[in-house]
């Protein structure tokens, strides 16, 4: 097992950003905040749809609040009813808490994953990465609205980055059968040729099909009619929609039809060489990362909020810095510096999603909103997760040679 370099100022660093971000926070006067204590508005119709089905009701037959209605899978709202009853106190602290929990757990996995020793001071950085990952836009905006897809991209995990204990598929199935969009994410099992984990996962997911038939009356009206109805979900002209299409739409005026398959088709091609560098690296992580940035950008729609991928994107960024300075520079000061150019590292490849409360001109909605270069500011967002893609897929087919290992310790 590696370790993490120059944690000493890993800790200073990451405890110093926490406590910007938690004051930038505080200070913040907008309405957009997660730290409000109320029950966010996603999971308040969680909650509501999780009641229905407790008392045999309809889950499509219109809206829950405001113009909102139900987007799920019949299976999603299945899992929901377990929360019917809860008061406000209780979902608010099980589901945002729940939302951390997953966040570490995800961490140390990408951790475990590139070899590194969980040592009390890598898992202290690891808890401190988490602390600051509401500066995170996706991940703000998911507490903003009480989101899945942090427990969803957990699911994912659980199938792809551990090397013995993983889920043989089920955990990606899961998620499909919760929200269609993570069964993307089986392509990450073909290409690590991992064929029975793959139809695994299609098992899985055809069980909560089955299930939210046997408990759903209106199963049918999602099958059929819902699940292909983008605009349910949201409208293109709303800027934080950030896949391609509604991207296009708004800068090109291009709302679907063949110009959009072809930029689907070149973002899944640049994936799938993505995916064969990963593999080629033996890079659980970044499989993990370019298969869940893809997802989004190809979706017909995808929220901002649903780009929690790019959290696992800067600690893949930061723990490769990290090693490739310190496996270079044998000496203490050598591994502090290690962990300063990984911090560094971790800042800029985040800064496109900052959040709002902490740094509201630089962020997405900052952006969105200003005039000055409009509208290409504003194409930041998804131009990182496209270029981060793009970059990883290049990076296959650059020459290496083989690294000579060092009989030198690792400096901490």
């Amino acid at each position: 097992m590696k370790k993490l370099y120059g944690t000493p100022t890993l800790v200073i660093l990451l405890s110093a950003l926490v406590a910007v971000v938690f004051y930038r926070f505080t200070i913040y006067s907008g309405n957009y905040n997660a730290m409000a204590w109320i029950v966010p508005f996603d999971l308040s119709i969680y909650r509501l749809a999780g009641q229905d089905v407790a008392h045999g009701g309809l889950l499509y037959d219109g809206p829950y609040i405001d113009n909102f209605p139900f987007t799920y899978p019949p299976f999603a709202a299945v899992i929901f009813e377990q929360m019917a009853s809860w008061s406000d106190n209780l979902i608010i602290s099980v589901w945002q808490g729940g939302i951390f929990v997953c966040l570490l757990i995800i961490i140390l996995m990408i951790f475990r994953e590139r070899g590194l020793r969980l040592s009390p001071l890598a898992i202290l950085v690891a808890i401190l990465l988490t602390a600051a990952t509401p500066a995170n836009e996706p991940i703000h905006g998911t507490l903003f609205y009480g989101q899945i897809n942090v427990l969803l991209m957990l699911l994912v995990a659980l199938d792809i980055l551990p090397h013995k204990w993983r889920l043989p598929g089920i955990g990606i199935g899961l998620a499909a059968g919760l929200k269609l969009t993570p069964a993307y994410m089986g392509l990450v099992l073909l290409f690590q040729r991992r064929w029975w984990a793959a139809g695994i996962s299609v098992l899985t997911f055809i069980v909560t099909v089955v299930l939210g038939f046997l408990f759903i009356p209106d199963a049918k009206v999602f099958w059929t009619d819902a699940m292909f109805n983008s605009s349910r979900v949201g409208d293109h002209d709303n800027t934080g929609a950030k896949s391609l299409r509604s991207l296009m739409y708004r800068v090109w005026g291009i709302d679907g039809g063949w110009k959009w398959l072809l930029a689907v088709l070149v973002v899944f091609i640049l994936t799938c060489l993505a995916l064969r560098t990963a593999y080629k690296l033996r890079n659980n992580s970044a499989a993990l990362t370019v298969a869940g940035l893809s997802s989004c950008l190809v979706s017909p729609f995808a929220w901002y909020h649903h780009f929690v991928w790019t959290i696992p994107l800067g600690i893949v960024v930061f723990i490769a810095v990290n090693q490739a300075v310190g496996d270079r520079l044998h000496s203490v000061w050598g591994a502090q510096l290690a962990g300063l150019l990984s911090f560094a590292a971790l800042i800029l490849i985040q800064l496109p999603f900052v959040s709002a409360p902490v740094w509201e001109q630089l962020s997405s909605r900052g952006l969105d909103s200003t005039t000055f270069l409009h509208p290409w500011l504003s194409t930041i967002f998804t131009a990182t997760c496209l270029v981060a893609i793009a970059v990883y897929a290049a990076w296959g087919f650059i020459p290496r040679k083989a690294a000579a290992k060092s009989s030198v310790p690792a400096a901490s």
